[in-house]
Order: C-alpha cells, then sequence, then structure tokens
C-alpha cells in the first residue's frame, strides 16, 4: 500500500466514524420536543456567588420574578469581600423567595465552590434542585417552569443547556461554537442513554441523587467538577433526561481574553480524565476521528484522490449542517455553522494546549 493508498483508508475511516457520531448520536436532538406534561415539583434554586455583587444585581431579579408558583432562591455567599452580603440582605427585604447562606472570608483557609455547593443543599427546603452561576440569567420567565418539567419519578437529574452573548470577533464566535457543540455533544449523548456531563450553568437534580453518591465525596479534592464530574458519576441511562428549547436557556458573557479563555478551557479538562473509562474512550474516539478526517482531507487535496476527497468532505458537511441546524437554532449560534469546519479545526488543534494542566486542587 502506497502513502497516498494509506491516507486514503485512514480518510474513509475517519469520515465513516465521524457520520456514526453524527447519525447514531448528535441527530437525537432532531426530533427533541418540549415536556408537554406541565409539572409543579417545588424548586430550590443554588447560586453560588464570590465577590459578584454586580451580576447578582443584574441577574438575580431575573430568577426572583419567574413564572413559577413554588420555589425559593438561595444565594451562598462564598467568601466575598465586594459587600454582596449587604446587597443580598438588603434584597431580602423585600423577597420573601430569597434565602442567603453566608460563607465569611478566612484568608487561612482555601475552600473550593463544592463547600458553597454543599452548604446550598443543605440549606435547601425542596427536594428538586436547580443550578445556575450568578453570572448567568434565564432567557425567559418560565426557565423554572421549563426544567422543572424534566423531573418526574424515573428522571432525576436534568440537563439543560447555557449560551453565551454574541459580540464581535473571532474568539466571541469560537467559544459560542465551542459551547453550542459541546450542549449539542453530552445532550444527545444523553438521549442515547449515555449521559457523561452536565454544565453548572443550567443543570437540575435532586437531593435524593446527590446524597445517594456521597456529593462530592471522590472528587472533593479537585477544584472544578462541581457540575460534570457528579453528572459523570452519578447519572445513567435511566435517570437522566434533557430539555432544550428557547425557554430552558441561561445566558452569560463569554470571555473577552484569549489568555482568560484558554485558562478556563485548561481548567475544565483536568476534570474530563475522571470521567468513566468508556466515556473517555468514546469522547476520545470521536476527536481522533475529527482530527483524523480534517488532515487526511487536507493531505489529500494534493493527491489524485481530490476530487471524491472533495465530494466526501461535501457530503459530510451538509449532514452535518442538517443535523446542526435545529440545536444551533435554539442555541443561538445558527451564524456560525455555516463555516463549522473552521471553527472545529481551530478546536481541534488547540485540544493539547488545553490538556497542559492548571494547578486544579483546593
Amino acid at each position: 500500500m502506497n502513502f497516498e493508498n494509506l491516507i486514503y483508508t485512514v480518510f474513509i475511516f475517519s469520515l465513516i466514524l465521524q457520520l456514526f457520531y453524527k447519525l447514531y448520536f448528535n441527530s437525537r436532538l432532531i426530533f427533541l420536543k418540549s415536556k408537554s406534561k406541565i409539572k409543579d415539583h417545588p424548586i430550590s434554586v443554588i447560586i453560588c456567588a464570590r465577590n459578584e455583587v454586580e451580576n447578582l444585581r443584574k441577574n438575580l431579579p431575573q430568577i426572583l420574578t419567574q413564572k413559577y408558583q413554588h420555589f425559593e432562591v438561595i444565594v451562598v455567599n462564598d467568601r466575598s469581600w465586594d459587600r454582596s452580603i449587604e446587597f443580598l440582605e438588603k434584597l431580602k427585604e423585600n423577597e420573601a423567595r430569597l434565602r442567603i447562606v453566608n460563607i465569611p472570608d478566612n484568608q487561612t483557609d482555601h475552600f473550593g465552590k463544592k463547600l458553597a455547593i454543599t452548604l446550598g443543599i443543605k440549606a435547601a427546603k425542596y427536594n428538586h434542585l436547580l443550578f445556575t452561576d450568578a453570572d448567568c440569567f434565564p432567557l425567559s420567565e418560565f426557565w423554572i417552569q421549563e426544567m422543572s418539567n424534566g423531573f418526574d419519578e424515573e428522571h432525576q437529574i436534568v440537563l439543560g443547556a447555557g449560551i453565551y452573548k454574541k459580540k464581535k470577533g473571532l474568539l466571541n464566535k469560537l467559544i459560542r461554537y465551542d459551547t453550542a457543540f459541546i450542549a449539542l455533544n453530552y445532550l444527545s449523548f444523553a438521549k442515547a442513554r449515555i449521559p457523561y456531563m452536565g454544565v453548572g450553568r443550567n443543570l437540575g437534580y435532586s437531593q435524593e441523587i446527590y446524597y445517594l453518591n456521597n456529593g462530592f465525596k471522590s472528587h472533593y479534592h479537585l477544584a472544578s467538577g462541581d457540575d460534570d464530574l457528579l453528572v459523570n458519576q452519578a447519572a445513567n441511562q435511566k435517570n437522566t433526561t434533557v430539555i432544550l428549547n428557547s425557554n430552558s436557556l441561561t445566558i452569560s458573557k463569554a470571555k473577552a481574553t484569549w489568555k482568560s479563555w484558554i485558562y478556563q478551557k485548561k481548567r475544565h479538562h483536568t476534570t474530563n480524565i475522571n470521567y468513566k473509562k468508556m466515556d473517555k474512550a468514546i469522547l476520545g474516539l470521536q476527536y481522533i476521528a475529527s482530527l483524523l478526517f480534517y488532515l487526511s482531507s487536507f493531505l489529500l487535496l494534493f493527491s489524485s484522490l481530490r476530487t471524491i476527497v472533495l465530494i466526501l468532505f461535501l457530503v459530510n458537511y451538509f449532514i452535518s449542517i442538517f443535523i446542526f441546524y435545529k440545536p444551533f437554532k435554539t442555541l443561538m449560534c445558527k451564524d456560525l455553522l455555516w463555516v463549522y469546519p473552521f471553527y472545529e479545526f481551530i478546536l481541534l488543534i488547540c485540544q493539547p494546549i488545553f490538556q497542559i494542566k492548571n494547578k486544579n486542587s483546593i
């Protein structure tokens, strides 16, 4: 076998794998429907905040005024020194739904976000918990209702999605594409009964699930993982469901500099090495197939096989557009779809950078 045929074999193999992931997994979101039965579970919304007074001032009212009957909002003030506690106490005077858990600042102790979440859960009145971040706000006044609809006797983990505000510039487009594709992936895998992660910007689970899995005990030493590692540990093919529609999203500002975004990505990647072996294998194969597909496509453009390679590349492209269109539209990233190979390739070649470890322990 000569070099050209070897590369072509790699191209065909990676193309088949790519199409398998897209057709078997990602296509499931095309047929995703909103829950038709309206639920009225009492909900405890938990928000952890450290030095987030301005974000709390802007975003918290949009959660407190949700169109839902039975809910409380617990804000855990995690060692803030920016007058967050003064703002929260003042707001609480007129907000019966608001409850405050205060962790005093102690510079000799270094606790991670998991302590704040644990204290928030312990303070919660209700079994069904909904999590978001202080820098996020719901796109709809029916956010709690939509996420609550996911809970029932069987489903105790509800996976939602968070998006980022649209701004000018390549970095913002790259972050928005990355976030949309990650959501497409973990939500569609969950629909295929392989739930492997969730995001703390929009995530629901029950106290029962939390305590049944000993909370964060197995990964408490890691600064990150309060969302994806808990889901990876506790979720299974029966207890997890997916909510994705225009009323179920939360939104926040994306990182404004390449340095801060790369740091964030590196921090996120320090948790996925702790995923279940099967999940790591499936996701690793998906990454390898995608990378080999682009590299082999490029090499074959200079060969006698360029015509058939270009045709197959376009087949993959249009199949992807068809599968991605509905979820990307819901995730408000439709504008990025038509040049998705550009963003995808940049992210693929950046993966080795993201794998370089930050310090990620408490």
